[in-house]
């Protein structure tokens, strides 16, 4: 203790505006922290703290703070007086809810709320009006109220791994989205109005309930990756003359799935963000959907999931999400030849 009580002291000699107490063993903060008024930066990440106090609100200067990794329940009202703040970061605590005062920090950028026990967030969410990246996966939140969809500036939105049943709000004012990972919920309906994020680059709904997808998914000409895997899609309907850019589709686990509209050889001549990733990756149930271009693809750009034996292609654990190979037990034939040699050279 005397040792970050030093730290603390230095700070303030030298009226830093950057003070780290991360992975101290602390189970509360130091009281001496908020004398540090100057502070802009403070990361109290990994420690094991339970609470924050009243005393937090001193801190006025604060653009950054870091309280990640601990056991914080609640957050006290005197936490939303911090106006300049402008990265927040509170994943991985014992949070149930958030108050409805979060919507009082109109200065932040990043807020980070995942690994936490919420089931709802507040409407309010809507008035943080800088806001450019939203991250709050891994709770067990039902829906996200229409109100995200007022955030002008996001272009992070990250909801994976809740209990979110529809995404159909308006989203037509989300123009600088670039990223929307919503895998492993319970999503049955997409709103048509996702057709106006032209600056979206990746789209992650892998694992939800969806029987169908808007058509209005066309419209998205900066998409590059689509996951649409584990879900109950009868049918996919999509014009690679306008989605310009889509050169990694994850269609497989779809039961019954028929193709209205897709140019294999197309896709599969395009070059994904990462060059040895597959173009395509369906399951051996949909291997007839390929059947007539098989001797016109390069193996390499089409993998198969084999759902039967829980083997994915080789060497795609780095491209098939781990969430959900763990989830549903996919191995890869490569680790498990790195696996098998392990144990014999032992």
């Amino acid at each position: 203790m005397n040792q970050i009580l030093s730290k603390i002291e230095r700070a303030n000699t030298e009226k830093s505006t950057l003070l780290s107490l991360s992975n101290q063993g602390l189970t509360d903060i130091p009281i001496e922290v908020f004398e540090l008024e100057h502070l802009t930066n403070l990361n109290l990440r990994d420690n094991k703290i339970q609470s924050i106090p009243k005393e937090i609100s001193r801190l006025k200067n604060l653009k950054v703070l870091y309280l990640d990794g601990n056991n914080i329940k609640e957050l006290p009202v005197e936490f939303f007086e911090l106006e300049n703040i402008k990265i927040l970061n509170i994943d991985n605590n014992s949070l149930k809810f958030l108050p409805e005062n979060i919507g009082n920090l109109k200065q932040l950028k990043r807020l980070h709320f995942s690994q936490n026990d919420l089931n709802e967030i507040p409407k309010t969410i809507g008035n943080l009006s800088n806001l450019e990246h939203l991250f709050g996966h891994s709770n067990r939140i039902l829906n996200l109220p229409k109100e995200v969809g007022y955030l002008k500036k996001l272009t992070q939105l990250n909801f994976f791994n809740n209990q979110i049943q529809n995404f159909d709000f308006n989203l037509s004012q989300l123009t600088e989205l670039e990223y929307l990972e919503l895998g492993i919920n319970a999503i049955e309906r997409v709103s048509k109005t996702i057709g106006v994020l032209k600056k979206l680059k990746i789209l992650s709904l892998f694992d939800n309930a969806l029987k169908s997808v808007p058509v209005e998914l066309n419209s998205l000409e900066e998409l590059t990756k689509l996951n649409l895997s584990y879900n109950s899609l009868k049918e996919i309907d999509f014009d690679l003359s306008s989605m310009k850019k889509l050169s990694e589709l994850h269609i497989f686990a779809n039961e019954e799935l028929k193709l209205k509209k897709l140019d294999i050889i197309e896709i599969c001549n395009r070059t994904p963000d990462y060059p040895n990733h597959s173009r395509l990756i369906i399951d051996q149930t949909q291997e007839s959907l390929i059947e007539e271009f098989r001797r016109k693809i390069e193996s390499s750009k089409i993998g198969i999931v084999d759902l039967d034996k829980k083997r994915m292609p080789e060497d795609h654990y780095n491209q098939i999400p781990i969430e959900l190979s763990e989830k549903y037990k996919l191995t890869d034939p490569r680790l498990d030849k790195f696996r098998m040699l392990r144990e014999k050279i032992k």
